[in-house]
């Protein structure tokens, strides 16, 4: 029963998808946090791992769940993350765990729960009780500059958050929606998509193929490295 219920957890995926998905990311009622493992994963396979938000109070990161049990998970990280740090593990709009991390190799880390979670509630997915609530997968909130090519019209906007799948925006024009849309960040390839909402001057972009999860980690960790180079050198300026 458990298996079943993983299986439709993992994004309703079809065929052999789903048995591939089972036996590639572990699943454990054990209270232990999952060691790191030298099983190697092909490339074909890794789209169908979990993908999580951690939040932690110097930032966040992007994170692929490699193994769950009752008691924490491991994860592979965009930067590395040192022991001790608190996080919270926000695997969509609805679940959001409290932990810290327990062990570090490169950039994959084991968090370990503050407490032990029934996986069947987690991989059950569903919404907060009288909220009715759209689960939503976990999206990045971060705040840089981008350019929208919208029907040949460019666009100078600011990003509000992003996701394997798509983005939020700033922009006035209301009717961008349903156009297509060439988005343009720095060090990341432009991404085709389309504008399927607006509210209040924010614009919800769909990518029409998704990022990977190498593509998203890869950004945030250079957007990581260059902030913190960043503050180096706006330290040793004020020191002089």
């Amino acid at each position: 029963m458990l298996g079943d219920l993983i299986r439709r957890s993992l994004g309703g995926l079809k065929g052999r998808t789903d048995d591939i998905a089972f036996e590639t990311t572990t699943f454990s009622l054990s209270t232990e946090v999952p060691r790191p493992t030298d099983r190697r994963v092909e490339e074909r396979l890794r789209a169908v791992l979990p993908i999580a938000r951690l939040v932690m109070d110097h930032g966040q990161d992007i994170c692929r769940v490699r193994n769950i049990s009752a008691g924490g998970l491991s994860a592979e990280t965009s930067t590395s993350h040192p022991i001790g740090t608190r996080v919270r593990v926000e695997f969509n709009s609805n679940q959001h765990l409290p932990g810290e991390v327990v062990w570090t190799r490169e950039t994959s880390c084991g968090i370990k729960f503050d407490k032990d979670v029934d996986l069947r509630e987690l991989l059950a997915n569903r919404p907060a009780r009288g909220k009715g609530k759209t689960v939503r997968p976990p999206r990045l909130d971060i705040t840089c500059s981008a350019e929208l090519l919208v029907e040949g019209v460019l666009y100078r906007t600011e990003v509000q958050d992003i996701s394997l799948g798509g983005i939020k925006v700033s922009i006035s024009d209301w009717n961008c929606v349903n156009k297509d849309v060439v988005v343009t960040l720095e060090s990341l390839r432009p991404i085709k998509g389309a504008i399927r909402w607006y509210k209040a001057g924010y614009a919800g972009i769909v990518f029409k193929r998704p990022l990977s999860f190498e593509e998203l980690a890869e950004w945030m960790g250079k957007r990581v490295e260059v902030a913190t180079l960043k503050a180096g050198a706006w330290t040793k300026a004020a020191r002089f």
